[in-house]
C-alpha cells in the first residue's frame, strides 16, 4: 500500500508532494512555507503559525507516543 503524499511549497516557491514523516522534517527545520490539508492550505507564518501543538491539551488521558518536538539549535 502506498503512503499518501502531501503537497508542500518551498521557501523559494517551488512545489512538491512528500509523504507525512517528511512533512514533519519539514515543517520543524522551517524549509516550507505551506501545506495542503484535505480541507485547503494551511501557511506556516513563524510568528502567526496556524499550527498547533496538541502535545499540551490536558484533556487527552492516553499515552503520549510521539517524540519530542525539536528545538531550535
Amino acid at each position: 500500500m502506498r503512503a499518501a503524499l502531501i503537497e508542500v511549497v518551498y521557501l523559494d516557491g517551488t512545489e512538491s508532494t512528500v509523504s507525512n514523516d517528511v512533512l514533519d522534517v519539514l515543517i520543524a527545520t522551517e524549509k516550507i512555507m505551506r501545506f495542503k490539508r484535505s480541507d485547503g492550505w494551511v501557511d506556516i507564518v513563524r510568528q502567526n503559525a496556524k499550527l498547533r501543538d496538541y502535545r499540551t491539551r490536558e484533556i487527552y488521558a492516553g499515552q503520549d507516543r510521539r517524540a519530542p518536538w525539536p528545538g531550535k539549535k
